[in-house]
């Protein structure tokens, strides 16, 4: 490992070029240059060599920020993987300046040759007689409302990935002990008729479905989940779960008799537990906690999905797709990556309201909308915009994409058999489309939509029934 401090740096264009790296990142766009080459001038430069330690978890650290000018480098808790800090301007340890403490809770190692600086703690001390300060102050604050932002867009996006669970619950049990298995089965069945049990073999089998089984509910116990070996590693793997997995997990166990074992769970974010042996009374009483939650759960999950949902047509609403391109405007830039986006107008769709009335046309933009509900990729977004107004939201889509997938609906529109629509004065029900890319034709959510409002129209003008791309 090399340190050294950048105010004994001889070269003035080194402390240049470091602030024009960290003012590309995504928590530094905002920040002027001047700024950035001022906190720099108090920092510490430190190149790590791939595999080298930056950060022990159970050494005394200084309270530091730690931000990425070239390379990776990665952040363990409990050697378990947690982030990693592969862009320029990336930073990790805003937690210990704010607490005043130090990074003990985790390493960080570089994965390969990699370069840091260290913006000094004191810094960011408020001090009477330090009249620099308002400049660490003003960095600071930038970067955790940034943070901030950058956190919310990427729930969002993941939300939009996630796939529907229906109204029943997914179960999952792993206990070695057959007996304990059967118990809690047949528990189940009795109290929880919507329960769908899956008896889990091995740890790891648990750990290799984890993303094709989304629990519920996951029952586990410890003790059995590394056969004849150690205590020791059978707690290693309830950490691992812990860690990994998002459900409640439950605990069953005889190693939950010591309170030191039920606050070391509990530590790892266990949800109950429940000592060997237990009456079916005691089983029944903890499940019904578990079954009360999760019906809870459905229930604001459904008002969230009602507040962010299209009552007629079953789409994303106004408010929904503003947010999702929020999200996407904020994080994409980071990747160099581009998404597109598609606006959709029925054409003519004033005459169909008008002459078959508004039921009618009802029908057809639900029709329509099941169309491109079934037509896009997970993680794309099929929105309302208004009226007879779609919007279609694809994430790493080139606009070529973009075009095919635009003449994919066009198409799959113009051949739906809708009831009278020989009868409108193109002799089918049809749709305009516009297409517009980010960043490549703007680089604000409002003006890609202005652009793809744009083509949608010069599609109009041409004749109806196109896709017209920016």
């Amino acid at each position: 490992m090399q340190r050294k401090l950048l105010s004994f740096s001889k070269n003035s264009s080194e402390i240049d070029n470091y602030a024009k790296i960290i003012g590309g990142g995504r928590y530094f766009r905002k920040i002027s240059n001047s700024h950035i080459k001022e906190i720099l001038r108090y920092s510490e430069l430190i190149t790590l060599n791939a595999d080298e330690y930056l950060i022990h978890k159970d050494q005394s650290n200084s309270p530091e920020l730690i931000v990425l000018l070239e390379g990776s480098l990665a952040v363990r808790s409990k050697r378990q993987f947690v982030m990693r800090l592969n862009n320029p301007g990336d930073l990790v340890g805003e937690l210990s300046v704010i607490t005043g403490e130090s990074n003990h809770f985790a390493d960080i190692i570089s994965e390969k040759l990699s370069k840091v600086v260290i913006f000094p703690y004191h810094k960011f001390k408020a001090n009477d007689d330090d009249t620099e300060v308002s400049v660490a102050y003003l960095i600071f604050s930038h970067i955790l409302a940034e943070k901030l932002k950058h956190a919310t867009a990427q729930s969002i996006l993941k939300n939009n990935l996630r796939s529907k669970k229906d109204s029943s619950a997914l179960i999952g049990i792993l206990d070695t002990e057959k007996n304990t298995s059967a118990l809690i089965s047949s528990t189940l069945g009795k109290i929880w008729n919507k329960a769908n049990v899956i008896q889990i073999k091995s740890f790891k089998d648990l750990v290799e479905n984890q993303l094709e089984n989304s629990f519920d509910l996951l029952i586990v116990d410890p003790e059995n989940l590394s056969g004849n070996k150690s205590i020791n590693n059978s707690i290693d793997k309830i950490t691992e779960i812990c860690n990994s997995f998002t459900a409640p997990i439950m605990v069953i166990s005889r190693f939950c008799r010591k309170e030191d074992n039920r606050i070391f769970l509990s530590g790892l974010g266990v949800t109950d537990f429940l000592i060997k042996p237990f009456s079916e009374f005691d089983l029944q009483h903890v499940l019904k906690k578990f079954r009360n939650d999760h019906y809870l759960h459905k229930e604001l999950e459904q008002v969230l999905i009602e507040a962010d949902t299209d009552k007629l047509t079953g789409l994303a609403n106004r408010r929904s797709l503003d947010e999702f391109l929020d999200a996407l405007v904020t994080i994409f830039p980071e990747g160099n990556k581009s998404f597109s986006l598609i606006i959709a107008d029925v054409d003519h769709f004033k005459y169909y309201n008008d002459t078959h009335g508004h039921q009618m046309g009802d029908l057809v933009l639900v029709s329509i909308a099941s169309i491109l509900k079934n037509s896009i990729r997970r993680g794309d977004l099929a929105a309302r915009f208004g009226g007879e107004e779609f919007v279609v939201i694809l994430p790493n889509c080139s606009k070529e994409n973009a075009v095919l997938i635009g003449n994919k609906l066009r198409s799959a529109i113009s051949d739906q058999n809708i009831q009278f629509q020989n009868q409108q004065p193109m002799g089918n029900l049809t749709c305009t489309f516009g297409v517009a890319t980010y960043p490549d034709d703007a680089d604000t959510k409002e003006l890609l939509l202005k652009r793809a409002d744009e083509c949608l129209y010069d599609g109009k003008a041409r004749g109806r029934n196109k896709v017209v791309a920016a």
